[in-house]
């Protein structure tokens, strides 16, 4: 009965999305239903993306999650992004201590130079509270505010787009 009440609200958000929009997300569940007008379209690209594909989606970059919205350099963001996401805890406790395997792997996903390695860590050391503000922050807040503090630094600025 749970399941039906969920399904049931679900279906009543989704029914105020006037017709003709977008499912605005990226995974196979959006490419293999568009087209389709009307809720139950929807509701299949959304069960289709988040319980089945959508991981595999983002890391490889089909499926409509490219590379449209990267705010780093030379890198894919959907695979940062997703690297981040899944590993968010073992991040900020590495951040914290500006060092760690995953540290090292968002500077080795970020492509961060051997010469620059020491300035990323203790970047990411010296701003980990911006970083990690509250214990329900995102991935993609804490990756936002990487790239503005790298933006800020000379050495690391070249990483960043725009």
């Amino acid at each position: 009965m749970k399941n039906f009440a969920r399904i049931a609200a679900l279906a009543g958000i989704l029914a105020l999305i006037p017709a003709g929009t977008s499912m605005a997300a990226c995974g196979f569940g959006t490419s293999l239903w568009e087209g389709n007008d009307g809720i139950g379209a929807k509701i299949l690209a959304f069960t289709t993306n988040v319980w089945t594909m959508k991981g595999i989606s983002t890391t490889s970059e089909i499926s409509g999650c490219g590379e449209e919205d990267n705010i780093f350099k030379k890198v894919s963001s959907a695979k940062l992004r997703y690297y981040a996401s899944q590993n968010l805890d073992h991040l900020a406790a590495d951040f914290a201590r500006g060092r760690g395997e995953h540290l090292d792997a968002i500077a080795h996903l970020i492509e961060i130079r051997a010469e620059d390695r020491d300035n990323f860590q203790a970047l990411a050391q010296n701003h980990f509270e911006s970083l990690f503000p509250h214990d329900d922050v995102t991935a993609s807040e804490m990756l936002e505010q990487l790239s503005r503090f790298m933006t800020e630094n000379d050495a690391l600025a070249s990483y960043v787009e725009g």
